[in-house]
Parts: C-alpha cells; structure tokens; sequence
C-alpha cells in the first residue's frame, strides 16, 4: 500500500511539473542527433537557397514511454511561427479554465482545425481579458498591453522562460487600432518560437496529459486524407510525407515568410516521435516540409 501512495505521489510530482522542464531534462540521445543532422545536411543539398540558420527541427523519441529520447537541429533559435503559435494560445485556453465560455468551443475548433484567424483574435481577447478597438495613450495603452503580455508569464511559470512570445494575434491584412501598439516599434512584441518550445508543448501534451489534453488532441487529429480541402493540413506538410497506415496529430504554420508542422505521429510499426520543423526564406516551396520530413523518417529507419 505504502509503495502505491508513493507511485500517486511521484505521479502527481511529475504532472505538475509537466512543461518545458520537463522536456529539457528529456536526455540527448546522440544516435538521434546525428540521424537529425544527416537529414538536416541531405535536405540543405537538396535546397540550395534554404540557408542552414533557416532550418530548424527538433525530435523526440517517446515509443518507449520510460526511455524517451530527444535532439534537435537549432532548435533553440527563435522563427516567427506563424500559425503554429495557435497551439499555445490553444493550451492558455485550457491553463486559464476557459474552455467553456461563451463561444470558446467553437472558436477553439475553428482556430486549430481550419486555422481561422477571427477565431483566434476571439480566443486571445479571452485569455487575455482585452478589447479590440482604437489605439490608446498613456497607462491604458500600458495596462492593455500588460494584460497582453500575461500569456508569456503563464507560460514563464511552466519553464518557456525567453523562448515563446504569443502576445499577438494573427491576422490577414492587420494589426489594426490597439493591436497595433501591442506590436511595438520594430515589431519588438512579435510573435515567436522554437521548435523546442513547440515540441516541449506537444510533448506535455501527449505524454503527461495535463487538464484538456483529451479535449487538445481531438483538436489536432488529422486524418491523412482531409475530408474537405479547407481542412487540409496534411498535403504539403508532414501529413504527406507519412506512410498510409500513420496517425497524426498536428498544427501547420504558413505566411510568405515562414512554411512550418509541428506534429505527433504514430508510425504504422510502432514508432512514436514528436517532430517539430521551421523553415524560413523559401515559404512559397510547398514541398519543403514534407521534404524535411521523408529526411528525417528515412534516417530513423
């Protein structure tokens, strides 16, 4: 009986402490970074103008949940994520307990599984408990943005000290009004990420289930064959890179600038990864993800 209180315990220590810690003292698997430097080397060869300092992947090995293992490629440098950095506002959804408010369901499913963008401006003002609207002077200008600036210190608080900004939302044609202050002279409140920091999150996720996670994959299930076209986020990502019988989990991220996945997969004999890719410099390439995919599964083999 003693040895079960224990085991609950340790459990219980282990699920609070379930964030970017966690993932960090995941231990470098030197197999698997070599594996991933290989595939990062043979897809710069096959894409001349991706420069190396545009590339960025990071791995994590759970088919065995008691000896995961994990390396990346620049994984540490800071991209703007584009689309991606919905999976953040998504967890600060369920970390805040606002998951049933209002129209946040909705809003939830139409932010990660079409990836709309009114519906994450919608799921951010909620979170943060601001108001679009025009542009502000003095202490409200500084309050709103402080307000803005408490998704960063939640996600401080669970370890993404410096390597996550999600203080704006993304637009189509914007920021408009206040939304344009929050951005800052020089952009400096930009949205960021590293594909660490996206793989700590999916990985805190899958593995340790924290409050909604049932709820978050659900979300982020993606069957390899979209039922419908404005569902795609498989071809010309990960997606389409997988063999037939692979299952998927993940949230794709486009601009001009930027082509990025970060996914979950289960691989049909067995393997389990969490794979996290950046690009940037060549986004209009729509097969340079799945490229840097079929790199990295075929150095895994």
């Amino acid at each position: 009986m003693r040895s079960f209180v224990v085991a609950v315990l340790l459990f219980a220590a282990l699920c609070s402490h379930a964030d970017f810690r966690e993932f960090s003292d995941v231990a470098r698997d030197p197999s698997l970074e070599t594996r991933l430097r290989m595939a990062a080397e043979a897809t710069l060869k096959a894409y001349p103008k991706l420069k190396a300092d545009d590339l960025a992947i990071s791995l994590v090995d759970v088919s065995n949940p008691t000896t995961i293992g994990r390396a990346d490629y620049h994984g540490d440098v800071p991209f703007y994520p584009a689309s991606v950095i919905k999976l953040f506002f998504m967890a600060d959804v369920f970390l805040t307990k606002n998951e049933r408010v209002g129209d946040v369901e909705r809003a939830l499913k139409e932010m990660i599984v079409v990836s709309d963008n009114d519906a994450t401006a919608y799921l951010v003002d909620i979170v943060a408990d601001t108001v679009p609207g025009p542009p502000l002077e003095g202490r409200p200008l500084r309050r709103y943005i402080e307000k803005r600036r408490s998704i960063n210190k939640r996600f401080e608080r669970h370890g993404y000290s410096g390597n996550v900004s999600a203080m704006m939302k993304p637009w189509s044609f914007g920021p408009y009004g206040v939304d344009r202050q929050v951005l800052g002279e020089n952009r400096v409140n930009r949205n960021k990420l590293t594909a660490n920091a996206t793989a700590a999150l999916l990985l805190w996720i899958q593995r340790l289930r924290p409050r909604g996670a049932h709820e978050m994959m659900t979300l982020l299930q993606r069957p390899l064959a979209p039922p419908r076209e404005e569902e795609n986020q498989v071809k010309e990502f990960i997606g389409e890179a997988l063999p037939t019988d692979s299952r998927l989990w993940s949230k794709a991220g486009w601009t001009s600038e930027v082509r990025h996945d970060a996914a979950y997969l289960e691989l049909p004999g067995g393997r389990k990864l969490v794979l996290v890719i950046f690009t940037r410099g060549i986004a209009d390439d729509v097969t340079i993800v799945p490229a840097v995919a079929r790199n990295v599964l075929a150095e895994l083999q």
